[in-house]
C-alpha cells in the first residue's frame, strides 16, 4: 500500500523512477563526453619517457645528436594540432549530435509524462468499470429474487427463473473480468513509475471541470462548432505543434550534424598544422673514444610540421559523396516525420475538439437509460412487460453507464 496519491504526484514519480527515462538521461551524459573527446583532439598532449640503451657502437639522432654506445635519458614532450578542419568539423558534429539527445530526451520525457498520467487514468476507469459490474451484478440478482418469487405464484414459468440465473451467472462473469483488468492497468501504472507491480495506492479521483483540456468548456465547445473555425484551430496547433516538437527539433539538430560532416568532406585538401616540443636529459652515458661522457648534458628540439594529403586512393571524395547522400535521406525523413506529425495533431485535436459534446451526450444516455429501466421494471411488477424487457433495459443501463465512464 501507499497510501493516497494524486495525478501530479504519480507523474513526478514517473519523471524520478521511470527506467525508460533514466537510460535516456544516462545516454544524453554520454553524449556530452562525446563532445569533450572531440575537443581533446585540438588540446595539448603531453608525454614523459625514459629511455636506456646498448649499442655496437656510437649512433646518431635527429633529436639527440651523437648518442654513446651506453645511454640512460629520461625527457618529455608536448605536441598540439595548431590547424586541422577535420578536428574542428567533429567537435561542430559532436555539438549538433548533442543538441539531438537532448531533444531526444525531451521527447521521452514528454511520454513519459502521458504514460504515467494515461494509466493513471486506466486505473480510475478499470476501477470505476469495475464499480458498475458489482452494481449489475446487484440488479440481476433483485430480478432473480423478483422472478423467482413470481414463479412461485404461478405469475410466470420457470423458465423466466432460469434465464435470470443466467443474467445473474454473465454480470459475475464480468466481474472477474473487469478484476482482471483492474489488475493489468493496475500493473501498467506501477510499471511506468518504477514500483512494485502488486502495489495499490488510493487514487484521486478525476473530473472534466477540473482536469479535462481546454475543449471541455462548453463556450469553447460552442465556438468549435462552426467548422471552419474549428479548421483554423486545428492549424494553429499544427504549426505550434510542429514549432515545438522534440522529434522534429531532435532530427534538425541531426541534419546540421550531417551537413557538417558533408562540408568536413568537401575540405579534405585543406592541410594541417602540428606543433611539437621536446626536451630530454643524459643521466648517464659510456665514455667517448675521448674518454668524455655526456652526463647531464640537454637536447631539445621544436618543430611545426604541415601535412597535405593530396592523394588518398579516392577515399576522400567516396565519403563526400557518401554524406551527401545520407543528408538528401535526413531530409526525406524530415518530410515524412513532420507529415506524420501534422496527421496526428490535426486528429487528436479532432477528437478532442468533439470529447466535451460526445461527453454530454453520454451523460443524456445514461440518464436515460436509468429512467427506461425503472419504468421497465415498474411495468414488469405490473405484468405489463416481458423478462426480456426487463434483461434489455438492464443491458441499456450497463452500457450506457459504461459509456459515460
Amino acid at each position: 500500500q501507499c497510501g493516497e496519491l494524486t495525478w501530479l504526484e504519480a507523474i513526478h514519480q514517473g519523471l524520478e523512477a521511470n527506467q525508460e527515462l533514466v537510460a535516456a538521461r544516462q545516454t544524453l551524459d554520454a553524449q556530452q563526453k562525446d563532445i569533450a573527446i572531440a575537443r581533446s583532439t585540438m588540446l595539448p598532449d603531453l608525454f614523459f619517457l625514459g629511455q636506456g640503451q646498448a649499442s655496437k657502437e656510437t649512433t646518431f639522432s635527429s633529436s639527440g645528436g651523437v648518442i654513446p654506445e651506453q645511454t640512460i635519458m629520461a625527457g618529455g614532450e608536448i605536441t598540439e594540432t595548431l590547424y586541422n578542419q577535420g578536428f574542428i568539423d567533429s567537435l561542430g558534429t559532436q555539438k549538433h549530435l548533442y543538441a539531438s539527445q537532448q531533444q531526444t530526451f525531451e521527447d521521452t520525457r514528454n511520454q513519459t509524462i502521458a504514460e504515467v498520467g494515461q494509466s493513471y487514468v486506466g486505473v480510475l476507469l478499470a476501477a470505476a468499470l469495475m464499480g458498475l459490474q458489482y452494481e449489475n451484478v446487484a440488479l440481476s440478482r433483485q430480478s432473480l429474487d423478483l422472478t423467482e418469487a413470481q414463479e412461485q405464484s404461478g405469475e410466470v414459468p420457470y423458465s423466466n427463473v432460469l434465464r435470470m440465473k443466467s443474467q445473474l451467472y454473465g454480470a459475475q462473469q464480468e466481474v472477474v473480468a473487469q478484476k482482471s483488468s483492474l489488475l493489468q492497468s493496475r500493473f501498467q501504472f506501477n510499471q511506468v513509475r518504477n514500483r512494485p507491480a502488486e502495489e495499490s495506492c488510493e487514487l484521486e479521483p478525476l473530473n472534466v471541470e477540473q482536469d479535462g483540456f481546454v475543449f471541455s468548456s462548453g463556450v469553447v465547445a460552442e465556438a468549435l462548432a462552426d467548422e471552419a473555425k474549428a479548421s483554423l484551430l486545428r492549424d494553429y496547433l499544427v504549426d505550434l505543434g510542429l514549432e515545438r516538437s522534440p522529434s522534429l527539433k531532435s532530427l534538425d539538430a541531426e541534419i546540421l550534424a550531417q551537413r557538417r560532416a558533408t562540408k568536413s568532406g568537401r575540405r579534405w585538401l585543406i592541410p594541417t598544422l602540428d606543433a611539437s616540443f621536446y626536451v630530454a636529459s643524459f643521466l648517464k652515458t659510456s665514455q667517448d673514444a675521448t674518454g668524455d661522457t655526456r652526463d647531464g648534458d640537454f637536447v631539445w628540439q621544436g618543430a611545426l610540421t604541415l601535412n597535405w594529403n593530396v592523394l588518398d586512393g579516392g577515399a576522400f571524395i567516396a565519403k563526400m559523396n557518401q554524406s551527401k547522400l545520407q543528408l538528401w535521406s535526413y531530409d526525406s525523413q524530415r518530410i515524412n516525420l513532420a507529415t506524420a506529425l501534422e496527421e496526428n495533431i490535426r486528429g487528436t485535436a479532432a477528437m478532442a475538439m468533439a470529447a466535451f459534446e460526445r461527453i454530454g451526450l453520454a451523460v443524456l444516455q445514461a440518464e436515460t437509460a436509468e429512467e427506461n429501466f425503472a419504468l421497465v421494471r415498474e411495468a414488469y411488477l405490473d405484468g405489463d412487460s416481458t423478462l426480456l424487457d426487463l434483461i434489455d433495459a438492464q443491458d441499456q443501463l450497463i452500457s450506457a453507464n459504461t459509456s459515460e465512464r
